[in-house]
């Protein structure tokens, strides 16, 4: 018998992709109908009080929550673009283009990231994605998922480059791995972002609060987009997360650049010393920014890997420097991945 398994489980009436650990109990599970979101996460650690599964990842209270706000819990994926595009409106090469129907009303600016926006994170959030292969062996439990325009017509509607997404959920002993590969499955050029919005829980056991844990990030600089001609300045000392600072509900909000990747990734620590826990979201240089976020809604913090500011479409357009517009020609691909563990606190 192998190890690791994979199981579609039952929540609310709907179905799940459970990835587990035999050893060690270790759990992933990730919802393909809305968005492919990993939505839960628990995760072994060696603590003082002995071995014991920790809950990573702030999860939705209800399925229905997610389907309603499909940014708020889990790991969002953020496709063609992370961010907001005011009015889900934008120029490519002189073209210019507007997300969804064309005879689409404007959307009111709701509190949230609703389903129904087209001006937020992308469409691939709350739409359905289809399962191609699982695998599970002695050393992991993996599912892979894509997202295509030709299973999503609806999509060129604003955005008329065809593409194929491929994204793999990975549970193995070091905990949870995300690949995500994007190709240009058209004739023209691809244009597109994207970010993974990793919502890493506070605190990460049974003692303490959110504001007893620190929020760790290498980060020497930070984005402000305001000016095009110094985009991306010193971070300032206020927002200086290198030591650690107290989680404060939009107290260290905000795009940081200049991330320290000596290995060739980056990585965003939540370190929580009631519970003798460090938990960390880990990406790879094709995402040289992390938005820092901490949720309003829920006891959350995200060290969200992107490869762009928001807006990245129109900065691509008017030349701001730093921009990370990815260009790809037809037949061509790009990958990136991100991964999540939970160890005992440094």
């Amino acid at each position: 018998m192998n190890r690791y398994r994979i199981d579609d489980v039952a929540r609310e009436g709907t179905s799940l992709v459970a990835l587990t650990d035999t050893a060690t109990g270790a759990t992933a599970h990730v919802w393909p109908e809305v968005g492919f979101n990993l939505l839960a996460l628990h995760l072994p650690v060696e603590t003082a009080g002995g071995p014991r599964l920790v809950d990573a990842i702030m999860g939705p209270p209800t399925l229905d929550d997610l389907r309603v706000q499909p940014t708020w819990w889990g790991t969002p994926l953020l496709w063609p673009f992370p961010g907001r595009v005011p009015r889900g409106e934008y120029a490519f090469r002189g073209a210019r283009h507007r997300f969804g129907p064309r005879d689409r009303p404007d959307e009111a600016d709701p509190h949230g990231e609703s389903a129904h926006r087209h001006d937020m994170h992308g469409f691939v959030r709350n739409r359905p994605w289809r399962v191609t292969a699982r695998e599970a062996t002695g050393a992991h439990a993996a599912v892979t998922a894509t997202f295509t325009s030709a299973d999503h017509p609806e999509t060129l509607l604003g955005y008329p480059f065809p593409y194929r997404l491929e994204a793999t959920w990975t549970l193995d002993a070091s905990g949870a791995r995300l690949d995500f590969r994007v190709e240009n499955a058209g004739t023209g050029d691809l244009p597109f972002g994207y970010g993974a919005h990793p919502y890493l829980r506070t605190p990460l056991g049974p003692n303490g609060a959110m504001g007893d844990c620190l929020a760790v990030l290498d980060a020497r600089e930070s984005w402000s987009g305001r000016n095009p001609a110094s985009s991306i300045a010193p971070v300032a000392a206020s927002h200086d997360l290198r030591d650690g600072k107290p989680i404060a509900r939009a107290a260290w909000n905000g795009m940081r650049a200049g991330l320290d990747a000596p290995d060739g990734w980056w990585a965003g620590h939540v370190d929580d010393p009631a519970n003798g826990v460090r938990a960390s979201v880990h990406a790879d240089t094709n995402h040289p920014y992390c938005v820092v976020f901490v949720a309003p809604w829920g006891d959350g913090l995200c060290f969200e890997p992107w490869t762009c500011p928001g807006d990245v479409f129109n900065l691509a357009e008017a030349g701001v420097p730093g921009n990370g517009l990815v260009v790809l020609p037809p037949g061509g691909a790009w990958a990136g991945s991100m991964r999540l563990t939970v160890n005992p606190l440094p």
